[in-house]
C-alpha cells in the first residue's frame, strides 16, 4: 500500500512539472487593465526621471509559466536616447541607473539577468545601455529597457490576440 501511493505522488508531480497539468494559483490577482497600467506606470516614471526621448515602447501581456498559461503580467520592451548625449555615442551605465536610483528604484532586484536589474514597486525591469557601435554602424537609442510586471492577472491573453506587441511609446514619453 505504501509504495502504491509513493508511486501515485511521484506520478502527480512528474505531471505538474513536465506538463503544466496543476493550474497555478495566484494570490491576489488583478484585472488585465491594471497588469498594463503598472508598466505603463513605471515605464513612464523611468522615462520621466531620465527625461528621455522614447524611440520605441511596445506593450504586450506575457504568460509566466513556460506553458503559455495564466497567468500573465505585463511587459514593457522600450528605448530611449538620453538628453544631452550625441545620438552617435554611448552613455555611462551610470548616468542612466544613478537617477532612478535616486527616485527609489533598487539595485536589490530579485531577478538575476546579465544586465542591470532594477526594482520598484513590485516592478522589476531590465536595463541595457546600448555600447560603441562598430564602425559604419549607427546607434538606434541609447537605452533599451525591459519592464516586467507582476505575476497576477489570471485571465487567459491567448484568445484575445493582446498577447500582440502594441504601440505604447505616447503613453510612457514624459509630458
Amino acid at each position: 500500500m505504501w509504495n502504491h501511493n509513493r508511486r501515485i505522488a511521484a506520478a502527480t508531480v512528474i505531471c505538474l512539472v513536465i506538463s503544466g497539468c496543476g493550474a497555478e494559483v495566484v494570490g491576489n490577482p488583478i484585472a488585465p487593465q491594471d497588469a498594463r497600467a503598472e508598466v505603463i506606470g513605471a515605464a513612464r516614471d523611468i522615462t520621466t526621471i531620465l527625461h528621455a526621448d522614447v524611440t520605441e515602447a511596445r506593450f504586450r501581456y506575457e504568460s509566466c509559466n513556460d506553458q503559455g498559461d495564466p497567468p500573465f503580467k505585463g511587459v514593457i520592451r522600450m528605448s530611449f536616447w538620453m538628453p544631452g548625449h550625441p545620438h552617435d555615442q554611448p552613455v555611462d551605465p551610470q548616468e542612466v541607473i544613478k537617477p532612478l536610483v535616486t527616485q527609489g528604484w533598487s539595485t536589490d532586484s530579485d531577478f538575476v539577468s546579465h544586465s542591470p536589474t532594477l526594482r520598484k514597486n513590485k516592478i522589476n525591469i531590465i536595463l541595457t545601455v546600448v555600447p560603441a557601435p562598430r564602425p559604419g554602424k549607427q546607434l538606434v537609442s541609447h537605452v533599451a529597457v525591459e519592464v516586467d510586471g507582476q505575476c497576477r492577472d489570471t485571465f487567459d491573453h491567448r484568445t484575445d490576440r493582446s498577447i500582440l506587441p502594441t504601440d505604447v511609446r505616447t503613453e510612457v514619453q514624459p509630458g
